[in-house]
């Protein structure tokens, strides 16, 4: 006579990852669809066949679904940007930047990505753990890459002392300056072509990289 089977130790660690996953998805969904503020936690529930329980021991509540939705947003958009790629790694300097801060100015004026801007700064001051969520999986996130790319090009002796995210975080914020506040406040609405993000980019840098490099190198 056959034993029963044993039922699987993981399948409902699997099950449960499942409804995680199933959770972020519709979170994002919601959140591109209508912001932030009008996301509803228990639509999520209903979407996903999840539960509040399950919510709480794996995000601890709607700021920590938030902050994954933001993560899956951010981990997209770093797939794309190929930080990670050795080809970017191993590009030269200017050659490089210009690459990535293309591709960053791109996401940042998506409509997607403006939509969330909007609804996050509108609700910054009401919900500061969605604003903190926000901006530690978002624009934290591409500040410690593009600093990770810096340091890699950067001399030795500066590999230690050098204020990379500092650069990093300075280097985002004049590429998207006034485009993007532009774009935010609905000023500009029309899409921005792609000779428009590379003249920007490429104007900045001409006026940044001079100072980059001497930070790396002198």
């Amino acid at each position: 006579m056959s034993k029963p089977a044993r039922p699987n130790p993981n399948a409902k660690q699997q099950a449960a990852e499942a409804r995680c996953a199933a959770m972020v998805h519709h979170a994002r969904t919601l959140i591109a669809e209508r912001g932030v503020e009008s996301m509803s936690v228990n639509e999520v529930l209903r979407l996903s066949g999840g539960s509040k329980a399950t919510l709480v021991k794996y995000f601890g509540g709607r700021d920590g679904l938030i902050s994954a939705a933001i993560d899956q947003e951010v981990e997209g958009a770093m797939a794309l940007l190929r930080f990670a790629d050795p080809e970017t790694a191993s590009l030269p300097l200017a050659d490089g930047l210009r690459q990535v801060l293309g591709g960053v100015l791109r996401f940042y004026m998506l409509p997607a990505s403006l939509k969330l801007y909007r609804a996050v700064v509108a609700i910054g001051v009401r919900e500061p753990g969605t604003a903190a969520a926000f901006y530690d999986h978002g624009h934290r996130v591409l500040v410690d890459a593009i600093a990770a790319f810096l340091r890699g090009h950067a001399a030795p002796t500066k590999r230690e002392t050098a204020a990379f995210a500092d650069m990093a975080d300075q280097i985002l914020h004049a590429i998207r300056a006034g485009l993007h506040e532009r774009a935010v406040l609905g000023l500009e609405t029309a899409a921005v072509e792609q000779a428009t993000i590379d003249a920007r980019v490429g104007r900045a840098l001409d006026l940044l990289l001079p100072g980059i490099e001497a930070a790396l190198h002198d």
